[in-house]
């Protein structure tokens, strides 16, 4: 008896979902903590672009922590209404750390979306970068959004 071949694992590949310009306020320092320093940091509004747009809702923050190796700690909860009215919740976690002097991030994301058209981000992992900026008296960051997806399998070898 011949067992089957394994399938193979399908490559991934990334696809732009969205650039986030998110504005903030400044920092709350909420005092050390057992990971480091603390700091509450809202969200004020911004805008969304690519296969979703729209804007940022402001209210949401960063629960960051500040470890004392350098290492900033993302846990960010906001709202996006979509342009056509959808609120859709994100949930990014992840890291920034100094990388020849630009702070640079990577984080993990989950977008929660009613039933109707954006119903299919429930259940796609999302990646992101994450790059603070400074302008013309704005604190925020940049964020670029992907989907995680299967690679088409390459052809069968005859």
């Amino acid at each position: 008896m011949t067992t089957p071949a394994a399938t193979p694992a399908p490559s991934l590949m990334l696809r732009p979902l969205a650039e986030l310009h998110v504005e903030i306020a400044e920092p709350i320092d909420a005092g050390k903590v057992r990971a480091g320093q603390r700091l509450i940091i809202p969200i004020t509004g911004g805008t969304v672009t690519g296969r979703i747009s729209g804007q940022v809702v402001p209210g949401g923050a960063d629960w960051a922590i500040a470890r004392e190796d350098g290492t900033a700690l993302v846990s960010a909860t906001y709202a996006l209404r979509t342009d056509d009215g959808v609120i859709l919740t994100v949930f990014n976690q992840g890291s920034s750390r100094s990388h020849d002097g630009a702070m640079l991030g990577i984080t993990a994301c989950r977008i929660e979306a009613p039933q109707g058209a954006y119903s299919w981000l429930n259940d796609v992992p999302i990646v992101g970068s994450l790059v603070p900026f400074r302008a013309d008296g704005t604190m925020g960051v940049d964020l670029v959004f992907y989907t995680v997806e299967a690679a088409a399998p390459p052809p069968a070898q005859s």
